[in-house]
């Protein structure tokens, strides 16, 4: 009787992957390995319906796709830089905010005119009597 704890247990991917799990063992979707592998690897019938491709060379594929496509990069250089495309947060801080510092009070307009402009739509609405229809 075997020892099931000392004997170690291989786990290895099928060589034959069929067409439907192709694009998630790559991690794509369907369309874009329709598009961008599957005119580039052999494929074989599998039973009666079936399609598959050999893993090894989908593995083959996937390396010369690395190669052509990688991006390079300095060992100094940040792997991570903001989403927003900002060079650093501080330089983004340190701008000066642009409300007025004269020293007005919550809700007091700073332009005369806004106040005019107010002032003339607020007596036109109270002036207004609803219309009958």
């Amino acid at each position: 009787m075997a020892n099931t704890k000392l004997a170690p247990v291989l786990e290895t991917a099928p060589r034959f992957i069929r067409a439907m799990h192709a694009p998630a063992y790559l991690g794509m979707c369907r369309e874009e390995f329709k598009n961008t592998v599957r005119p580039h690897v052999r494929e074989f019938p599998i039973g009666k319906q079936g399609v598959a491709f050999d893993r090894h060379e989908l593995d083959q594929w996937a390396d010369a796709y690395i190669e052509r496509m990688a991006i390079e990069k300095q060992a100094d250089q940040d792997n991570n830089p903001p989403r927003s495309g900002r060079q650093g947060a501080k330089e983004w801080r340190e701008k000066q905010c642009r409300a007025s510092t004269r020293g007005t009070g919550f809700g007091t307009s700073t332009k005369s005119s806004e106040v005019a402009d107010f002032k003339k739509a607020l007596e036109q609405a109270k002036g207004r009597k609803r219309s009958s229809t």
